[in-house]
């Protein structure tokens, strides 16, 4: 196998505490996609997580930190990340395992083709996925799910997960969007926005692992999750309006 064979792809690690996961994901990373880079964007995290990316990069020239001394949002992160890669296909994805590098590796196979792919928790699934997490994490989970089959039915686009933020696509054709939100809505927006480039968005279908180190950023209860339901459901208000392309912010 060529050592280099993914060098023109870009893996963006998003971080918030994630010292426990990151080590293992990286090495993930670099078995099922040698030669791709990764730039770690890391929010603030008090763990240590900055300080263990750093003694990796050391050692590995294809590993990179972003330290934002920042208030942590996931959008800026993401975006920081995307506004640093100079590959011709950049990817994100979260850092507690719950996204694996053998599925991540199927998406840039696709992505070559379409120019987009993207991971579903959903597409030619028996069950929720809901169904297949621990106890602490179906709630969010069940949300999601609702949430999702939602905005499907408004927006109709040709995906099946929108708030997946599992993705790789070609560097471009972001050129001309700029992220935004402060959590997932970003995902349902940038699908919109693609759609209307005539992207051929693809999916591939995986079964999403529970998280493997830390606590979750998505939270527990009802009511922070109930509040992030709302921008989600303003935000697909907003992109039905008439005239509304989504383009650059």
């Amino acid at each position: 196998m060529v050592g280099d064979q993914f060098s023109d792809l870009t893996v963006i690690l998003p971080t918030l505490n994630e010292v426990g996961n990151l080590e293992s994901l990286i090495e993930g990373l670099g078995r099922e996609l040698p030669g791709c880079r990764v730039i770690v964007v890391d929010d603030n995290s008090s763990d240590g997580t900055p300080d263990l990316v750093r003694k990796i990069a050391a050692s590995n020239g294809s590993v990179r930190l972003i330290a934002r001394r920042v208030t942590p949002c996931l959008t800026d992160s993401i975006q920081a990340g995307i506004d640093a890669a100079s590959t011709r296909f950049v990817a994100w994805m979260d850092a507690d395992h719950s996204h694996p590098p053998a599925v991540l590796r199927k998406l840039y196979d696709v992505a070559l083709v379409s120019g987009c792919c993207i991971g579903t928790r959903y597409a030619d699934a028996d069950e929720s996925f809901a169904s297949r997490l621990p106890k602490g994490e179906m709630l969010a989970a069940g949300l999601s799910a609702v949430l999702n089959f939602s905005v499907k039915y408004v927006l109709r686009l040709k995906i099946t997960d929108y708030t997946s933020g599992f993705i790789v696509c070609r560097r471009d054709l972001l050129d001309n969007h700029q992220l935004t939100g402060d959590y997932g809505e970003y995902f349902i927006e940038l699908m919109f926005y693609l759609t209307r480039r005539g992207v051929d968005l693809r999916e591939i279908y995986y079964e999403s692992p529970p998280r493997h180190s830390g606590e979750s950023k998505t939270g527990a209860s009802l009511l922070p999750l109930m509040r992030r339901g709302v921008k989600y459901l303003w935000l697909v208000g907003r992109l039905m309006l008439p005239g509304n392309s989504s383009s650059a912010h």
